[in-house]
């Protein structure tokens, strides 16, 4: 497996101002002898390269609608899923719609709830942003998979400009989880203040401007990996989960950095580790022949 040499860098608050300069290192190369990590043991087809397959939109019209998915559950939510963010609501509270309570607190400003979602409404960000409460029922102990449709601003492809997604924890040497976007690609850091950090990020330019992209990230214990449009996009090492203290910021860190510029649907935030077929699945897409068919 190979991956273009262009990735997005190492984003920590200790190294802002270089933000996107500094490259993330490769991921370990199994067949290597200099290795002495584990093969990585992934099941399926070897993972095509990341397509976009949503329509795009001029750059200077990321309101735009597109033609919504279906919600992807029906019914009551599945076993192992901690919340879930529909933003479908034009006010008050954010609700998480797992059933497990995990509601959110929206600024009053910078934000657009409403706006065209993936599927149905969504919530746009201009600098505003969510506030979930702390709750041990949004850690991860064994395993993590947070998913999401989002679509970025012409802001978030430039190379030094980074959005918060969703994070807990401040990235400033405490226990954190934070996914974040700069350059038109994605990251994901898991850190324990006590045992270190891991992360994996995706090419700089895999999220299109002002186009929906499903973005999943799967952390096992072992193996962390992302997926873009239900493709299996990279690995890294994996781990490095417990419990947080942090409330789950949406939209920013929690020190008031990195606003997320763009819209943001349907984020899935799970306490287990989905297969690929399953996320598939939640992105509204066909499983078949080792491939995640998404509609137009």
């Amino acid at each position: 497996m190979s991956f273009a040499p262009r990735l997005l860098p190492t984003l920590l608050l200790a190294v802002p101002l270089l933000g996107c300069a500094t490259a993330l290192p490769p991921p370990p190369d199994p067949t290597s002898p200099t290795t002495s990590a584990a093969p990585l043991e992934i099941a399926g087809d070897a993972p095509s390269p990341p397509q976009a397959h949503t329509k795009q939109i001029a750059a200077d019209d990321c309101s735009a609608a597109t033609a919504p998915l279906p919600a992807p559950f029906l019914g009551p939510a599945p076993p192992g899923l901690a919340a879930w963010y529909r933003f479908e609501e034009t006010d008050g509270p954010v609700l998480d719609s797992s059933g497990h309570g995990h509601h959110g607190t929206a600024t009053s400003s910078g934000l657009v709830r409403g706006a065209p979602g993936r599927v149905g409404r969504g919530l746009s960000f201009s600098g505003g942003h969510v506030r979930v409460p702390a709750s041990p029922g949004l850690d991860f102990t064994t395993a993590a998979t947070i998913e999401l449709w989002v679509r970025i601003t012409p802001e978030l492809d430039k190379p030094l400009t980074v959005g918060s997604t969703v994070s807990r924890g401040t990235g400033d040497s405490d226990d954190n989880v934070t996914m974040q976007a700069c350059c038109g690609g994605i990251q994901l850091i898991f850190s324990r203040a006590s045992t270190g950090t891991t992360n994996v990020g995706s090419d700089c330019g895999v999220l299109p401007v002002c186009a929906w992209t499903h973005v999943a990230y799967v952390n096992d214990g072992r193996t962390l990996a992302l997926y873009i449009n239900g493709a299996l996009t990279n690995t890294y090492k994996g781990g490095f989960l417990g419990p947080l203290r942090s409330d789950l910021f949406i939209g920013r860190r929690e020190q008031g950095i990195f606003p997320f510029a763009g819209t943001m649907d349907e984020i899935l935030w799970w306490r287990e580790a989905r297969s690929q077929p399953q996320i598939c699945g939640d992105a509204g897409g066909r499983w078949s022949d080792g491939r995640c068919l998404l509609r137009p």
